[in-house]
């Protein structure tokens, strides 16, 4: 039997097990991290196996770049702080949204929030005070201790910028996708795991920089997996 037949096989017993002995609430897992590091091909992979196979399902848009309003990328603070109210929502109306999701795959939330706000810091946009003040509001249990798993996706700056440019018409660097943007996002998040990343339930740190090799499907394959380890644990 392949591997990706046994993946099925498990869910499917997943599926059965939470039809026949529903949860109180959904599982929710958080995919994070930097620019082209395959976080939303992932997610749109993983999303669409469960939904197949009738898991029922909440995957909103991603907030920073579908949804916030785009005026308010002249103040990097209001932009983050509207990104990260955004994940948040959508974290609590999945609990109490009487359809019953059974997952609830964030693009983008509380951790990533961290990351973006240390950014700013590390910028010199927003003092560490205020910094710690959004870090603490970001952290209140009540809403991290429900987010079972986080997926932290990273890539060198170097295979950010050539998977930009794969299939574009210029090479013009943007605001964010140019290697000294992209350097110090990676601090950022950095700096955020070390600090933070035992205040989750579960954390994942995914690497797809080139020279890991590494593929959507079996980025996706595995990460299923682990999802379906949070079911068995909850």
């Amino acid at each position: 039997m392949s591997d990706r037949e046994q993946l099925r096989q498990r869910a499917e017993s997943v599926l059965k097990s939470l039809n026949e002995n529903p949860k109180s609430r959904p599982i929710i897992v958080e995919f994070s991290g930097t620019p082209k590091s395959g976080k939303s091909s992932c997610i749109e992979i993983v999303s669409h196996f469960f939904r197949r196979l009738h898991f029922r399902v909440l995957s909103p848009s991603e907030g920073a770049s579908r949804r916030t309003p785009y005026h308010l990328r002249a103040d990097l603070v209001d932009f983050n702080t509207w990104s990260a109210s955004y994940a948040l929502t959508h974290i609590l109306e999945s609990l109490h949204d009487p359809y019953n999701y059974q997952l609830v795959i964030l693009d983008r939330g509380l951790f990533d929030a961290l990351a973006w706000f240390q950014l700013l810091v590390n910028r010199n946009e927003i003092d560490q005070v205020t910094c710690d003040q959004v870090h603490s509001f970001l952290l209140i249990e009540k809403w991290r201790s429900v987010v079972d798993e986080v997926f932290l996706f990273t890539a060198d700056p170097d295979t950010s910028m050539k998977r930009e440019k794969q299939n574009a018409l210029i090479d013009e660097p943007g605001t964010t996708m140019n290697l000294e943007f992209l350097q110090n996002l990676n601090a950022a998040y950095n700096s955020v795991r070390e600090k933070y990343s035992g205040d989750f339930s579960h954390f994942q740190a995914i690497n797809t920089s080139a020279s890991e090799s590494t593929t959507p499907q079996s980025t996706a394959a595995q990460i299923a997996g682990i999802i379906l380890d949070r079911f068995d644990l909850g």
